[in-house]
């Protein structure tokens, strides 16, 4: 790691203690901002294309037009990442609407601020939550509806999240899950959901985030002949279940110990759970799927 961190800013890079962002940003103001992240493990950027493929997506949907083309973006992670002497890390970045000096003003009009923050890999969870289970609960707020703000958009807007993240932790467990509208689950602040019924992988199919990693474990279970189905969950099928686990960007599979106070009935995690990721940190330790930050 850098003695200080270095910030990729429009077109600048520059200490941490430097980067500062204008009060009038609508990125600050409003939320108004699409982002992603990646991990870069031993050196090599996990997928890279996928994630620019699905920043692209909401850049396009938000109709954000940053300066940058994907070739300019992915310069700059991949320099940013090299420019603090990481080689595993969590990098994210984001394009914001931009600064307007009217209180009401045309969002075209805008121009957009470009920024890349790399930091060294964290885990979703400690060694002790990865290994034993962490206790997920039920918030009672709701994931948006398609027709409100599709959860397809990866957004800056996360006082949602926050709040039931908050609610959560304040009764005492470690993270949070929402259903949607109709009380099917979706997802939670930083990750989809998986569960193991009879042998069978399920995850919830629309509602929900276009995890790369949820698509790295479904590609791993059939590589591994676990069959996957894509449909409809509810509380009870998490209250069943055989095995949960979460995916993220942020350490591949969490077992799931306890949802709302119902303990998993059989071990944490389980032989399906501990199956993927093996497969799944084979493929990172491999640099499978890997660009290298070092030439």
């Amino acid at each position: 790691m850098a003695d200080e961190p270095v910030i990729y800013m429009n077109g600048v890079y520059k200490p941490l203690s430097e980067a500062n962002i204008s009060v009038l940003d609508q990125g600050f103001l409003l939320g108004d901002a699409v982002f992603d992240v990646v991990s870069s493990w031993q050196g090599k950027i996990f997928r890279l294309d996928a994630h620019l493929d699905r920043f692209e997506d909401s850049l396009r949907a938000t109709r954000l037009n940053p300066s940058l083309d994907r070739a300019g973006w992915r310069d700059a992670i991949i320099e940013t990442a090299k420019r603090n002497n990481l080689q595993d890390a969590n990098i994210r970045f984001i394009a914001t609407r931009g600064v307007s000096t009217q209180v009401i003003a045309d969002p075209r009009d805008n121009v957009p601020t470009e920024i890349v923050w790399a930091a060294p890999y964290v885990f979703l969870a400690d060694e002790a939550g990865r290994s034993k289970g962490v206790r997920l609960m039920i918030s009672h707020l709701r994931g948006f509806s398609p027709d409100t703000l599709d959860p397809r958009y990866k957004c800056v807007d996360r006082l949602h999240f926050q709040l039931a993240k908050i609610e959560a932790l304040e009764a005492g467990y470690d993270d949070v899950i929402w259903l949607d509208q109709n009380g099917h689950v979706a997802e939670g602040p930083a990750s989809n959901l998986f569960v193991v019924k009879g042998g069978v992988l399920h995850t919830p199919g629309e509602g929900v985030l276009r995890g790369i990693t949820r698509q790295v474990f479904i590609d791993l279970a059939a590589r591994a002949g676990v069959a996957v189905r894509e449909c409809n969950l509810s509380a009870f099928d998490l209250f069943t279940a055989d095995e949960i686990f979460t995916t993220s960007t942020a350490g591949g599979a969490l077992p799931i110990r306890e949802v709302s106070g119902r303990p998993i009935a059989g071990a944490t995690p389980g032989p399906i759970t501990r199956t993927l990721d093996a497969l799944y940190w084979s493929m990172r330790e491999a640099g499978e799927d890997g660009t290298p930050i070092y030439d």
